[in-house]
């Protein structure tokens, strides 16, 4: 193996983690110059790392390409420091939960605002009816070049009165001077869950389990055998009776599932080129994504169209055009008898799916044995769709008014459509009383972003280097949309609102918000040894009263290298020592209204009825967060080696609260600024070359990050705000759980036990002796992940390991599922109820079960269903060959490559009762969501 180590000095041998790193002497033949890399910060501008004092973080496309996810924001866990992602629910195209460096706020925004080649689109969930959406799924992967993350103060201040909770930077690919480049990408893959979740009963164990649990009620009863007699019987009622007679034995589950896996699959085309005076990009895209649980998917088509202009030597201009249509089928969640994970812990196994003759069971009364809904019939009955078509425009115009003075103007508008439709069949399940139920939406936002920007930069004496920018910057949305349900339909095939004959309701919504702001910002530095950034801006927003509806955000970073001091740079190992430090006032995002109004939406007696909405607040203002950073980069061996470190304290002061009312007052809350909120911790990385060569060389990269979080309340107006789960308090963070704490099983009688101080010591069997206590938060202490990419002779092996520490997550199902008894009868729940205790079992994991009972109120609220989210991923694992140009001789192709990858594809919980996937610790709960999924896919890369 011919292995060419090529900018590496100082001829040693050391070791990063454990892996050796292998250096060669100054004696090296092969030499390659330095480039500085360029990441894009505020408003489309570029910067050199090296000028950069702020806290950033940048993923290429290498790190994302080619992984079937619909979105760019499920993408980021473990692959830049300071960010916490998470998905509640595995629905394709579903929302993605990011968190940049913690909780920001209590009621205001905590999601980062997401800028897409410097101008802001639409992020999160704009749905009305569907369970779970993401407009960001309708941005095509494949197009974007870079993600940069700015984290601090001088990184986002720019972005002013909406900064607070961080700013993502997506920069898509562009055209590159030269021929056309064509690029082609196919990939099918099949999905099975990632975690396999809790197992559901079968018929015998759920039999048996129901018996003894009412032999323990009925211990008059003598035998398991007995105690099923009497239930068979009728004695306990006809509905417990058929769980005896039904004689059926249904895997839920597997009725409810793809069998075999669920497929997703994508397609890519893309050209490329240019000239001195013209380069173009241009992309279709096509994804394709089920769930394993039937009826659920997401496809979308994505048209991209960039074009960038050189008319004159001092002109340029250019356009972003991005079409996409997408479709998502969406499926109840929660509580809903509809629900398909819900069913499977609550229909009975007992219960057939199908009569002998191939029709769907349900009943003599047209509902199940416990009076719930045969979940696999409305699969195929029922459907819930939505449809989404946006159009992005990005223009913009550039003029060299004089040498270094540049002014740039950006026109962006964004139109997005949705049309969401809700069937519910008069057959089976909620539309029966309706004779058939439709509900249809209609919503509408049109955003446009207007930005005029001056930049000057300069050079005096060859040392000095300043670069200043003005900019002004305007925001509008305007939202419209229309619902309309009916029922009572002539037919089964007819599907469209007008063949529903009866009104059921309808209503309308239009909001419209803008916003305008001007900033400042300044940049210096000697030689980029001492660098020195300022920024000011002032942003003014329509919803607040006259007073408050301006804020004045502002930034200061300053760093130094000392690598570039005379003396350093003649030590070739050194390349970087630089160290960093800012601060500054950015805003939050803010929805709440500080006025008083009435609500003409109620109908009373065929009159419009008027009602209170909000309490006038003149005072309310900006949540604003300050943001303190610290931190270094170390590069050695022509950055062959690089190690970042930051500390960080954000301090979001003016918090945002509802605050509750008595019912009394008429209204339930008033929103007001109570409080502060900080959030710090450190964050560290490192990147090590280790071998670098050619295709046929061994080449070898690795890397890893970790970050802390600390989040804590630090004041608080009007005292703790506890509820039956959390508590809002003084020294503890913005997601904390507050929970009786269990104590375990009685073995001498099989009571249930808490600790009566909700700590430790003492405990008692009564549930209301037992005090609540804080028992953690839903977010991760400590969190990152680990890669490694390795390539020889065009075989290439990349994989992403993510982790998390520290946060808990709660099964807020598990009062019916875990339920002792008390509704095992009615609801089959989770093998783990099994594990009970009996006298010859007395150090089982669950108290003993009485039949229509539960055990004294052991199935509520407390740390029994608390759970440890601490975990290893696999996130990601890509296997590729590419061939050698010789083979492609004479094809017309230039590169072709072909892979098999892997998503999600091991986790590990260190809390053995976990069944939950853990990445939903950010929404802390379940609610019985579609399941996160693993995917294996192969796919080929063509580039002629």
């Amino acid at each position: 193996m011919n292995v060419k180590l090529r900018v590496l000095s100082a001829g040693a041998l050391f070791f990063l983690g454990q892996v050796a790193f292998a250096q060669t002497t100054k004696k090296d033949t092969a030499s390659t110059t330095q480039i500085d890399e360029v990441v894009m910060v505020g408003f489309g501008q570029k910067k050199a790392v090296s000028e950069i004092t702020g806290s950033t973080s940048t993923m290429k496309a290498k790190a994302i390409e080619d992984i079937p996810v619909a979105s760019v924001d499920k993408m980021l866990q473990g692959r830049v420091t300071g960010v916490q992602t998470g998905s509640s629910s595995g629905q394709p195209g579903g929302f993605a939960s990011v968190r940049v460096r913690g909780v920001a706020s209590i009621n205001g925004g905590v999601s980062p605002i997401y800028i897409v080649d410097g101008v802001r689109v639409s992020s999160g969930d704009l749905s009305g009816n569907s369970v779970t959406a993401n407009i960001l799924a309708n941005m095509n992967p494949d197009d974007i070049e870079s993600v940069t993350v700015l984290k601090d103060a001088v990184s986002t201040a720019v972005y002013g009165a909406d900064a607070g909770a961080g700013v993502i930077i997506i920069t898509t690919k562009s055209g590159k001077k030269g021929k056309p480049r064509f690029s082609v990408s196919f990939n099918h893959g099949v999905s099975d869950r990632a975690v396999e979740g809790h197992r559901g009963l079968n018929a015998s164990e759920y039999q048996n389990l129901v018996a003894n649990q009412l032999l323990n009620r009925l211990p008059s009863l003598g035998t398991v055998e007995a105690a099923t007699n009497y239930l068979r019987n009728g004695n306990a009622g006809s509905g417990v009776a058929a769980i005896y007679r039904l004689g059926g034995d249904t895997d839920w589950r597997k009725e409810l599932s793809h069998n075999g896996g669920a497929y997703v699959q994508g397609a890519d085309i893309s050209m490329s080129g240019g000239n001195d005076q013209i380069s173009y990009y241009n992309s279709i895209n096509y994804f394709d994504q089920n769930s394993i649980v039937k009826n659920s998917y997401f496809n979308r088509l994505t048209f991209t169209n960039k074009i960038d202009v050189k008319a004159t030597d001092k002109f340029r201009f250019g356009t972003n055009l991005q079409f996409s249509y997408s479709k998502i089928s969406t499926l109840a969640n929660g509580g809903g008898f509809a629900n398909p994970i819900l069913s499977e812990y609550f229909l009975r196994p007992t219960d057939p799916v199908r009569n002998a003759d191939g029709t769907y069971y349900w009943g003599g009364n047209g509902r199940m044995s416990n009076g719930l809904f045969n979940t696999a019939a409305l699969l195929d009955l029922n459907s819930q769709v939505g449809k989404t078509a946006r159009i992005f425009g990005n223009m913009y115009a550039e003029y060299d008014i004089l040498k270094n003075l540049k002014y740039r103007f950006v026109f962006a508008p964004e139109y997005i459509t949705l049309e969401e439709d809700e069937y519910r069949s008069p057959v089976h399940g909620d539309g029966t009383n309706y004779n058939g139920l439709n509900i249809a939406g209609s919503r509408r936002y049109f955003n446009f972003n207007v930005q005029n920007i001056l930049s000057y930069n300069f050079r005096l004496a060859d040392k000095h280097n300043f670069d200043f920018s003005a900019i002004q910057e305007a925001y509008k949305s305007d939202f419209r949309d229309l619902t309309a349900s009916a029922s009572s339909v002539g037919s089964l095939s007819l599907r469209t609102i007008t063949n529903f004959v009866k009104m059921q309701s309808i209503a309308g919504t239009r909001v419209e918000t803008s916003r305008y702001g001007y900033a400042l910002t300044g940049h210096y530095d000697f030689d980029k040894l001492v660098l020195l950034d300022l920024s000011y801006r002032r942003d003014v927003l329509s919803r607040f009263t006259p007073g408050q509806k301006g804020g004045d955000f502002w930034s200061a970073g300053l760093g130094v290298d000392l690598a570039r001091l005379d003396f350093m740079k003649n030590i070739d190992a050194i390349s970087t020592l630089k160290f960093r430090a800012s601060y500054g006032k950015v805003g939050n995002q803010v929805t709440a209204i500080p006025y008083a109004l009435y609500a003409y939406s109620t109908n009373y007696n065929d009159l419009a009825a008027a009602s209170y909405s909000g309490i006038y607040n003149p005072n309310l203002k900006w949540e604003t967060i300050k943001p303190f950073n610290v931190g270094f980069d170390f590069g050695f061996f022509k950055n062959r080696l690089t190690v970042s470190a930051d500390y960080y304290n954000k301090k979001t002061e003016d918090l945002i609260y509802n605050i509750p009312l008595s019912s009394a007052q008429g209204l339930a809350s008033y929103v007001d600024n109570i409080g502060t909120l900080v959030n710090r911790g450190f964050e560290f990385a490192v990147n090590a070359d280790i071998f670098k060569g050619d295709r046929d060389q061994f080449n070898l990269t690795i890397g890893a990050n970790l970050s802390t979080l600390h989040n804590e309340i630090t004041s608080l107006y009007g005292g703790d705000v506890n509820t039956a789960l959390q508590t809002v308090r003084v020294g503890e963070g913005a997601r904390t759980w507050y929970l009786r704490k269990w104590a375990g099983v009685d073995p001498s009688n099989g009571d249930p036990l808490w600790y009566i101080n909700g700590v430790d010591g003492e405990t008692t069997n009564n549930y209301n002796t037992a005090k609540q206590a804080v028992q953690g938060s839903f977010l991760s202490k400590i969190f990152g992940g680990g890669n490694i990419n390795m390539s020889y002779k065009g075989i290439g092996l990349d994989a992403q390991l993510t982790y998390g520490f520290g946060g808990k997550i709660y099964d807020n199902w598990a009062n019916y599922t875990m339920s002792d008894g008390q509704y095992t009868a009615n609801y089959s729940g989770y093998a783990d109820q099994l594990d009970y205790w009996t006298p010859t079992n007395t150090g089982a994991a669950n108290p003993k079960p009485i039949f229509g009972l539960g055990n004294k109120r052991a199935n509520q609220a407390s740390t029994r269903f608390l759970y440890d989210s601490d975990y290893l991923r696999l996130s990601n694992a890509r296997l590729s060959y590419t061939f050698t140009k010789d083979f492609l001789n004479g094809s017309g192709l230039n590169s072709v490559q072909i892979f098999v990858m892997g998503t999600n594809m091991w986790t590990h919980t260190f809390d053995k009762r976990l069944k939950l996937d853990p990445e939903i610790n950010l929404d802390g709960t379940s609610d019985l969501n579609l399941p996160i999924m693993r995917t294996y896919s192969l796919g080929v890369n063509i580039g002629f």
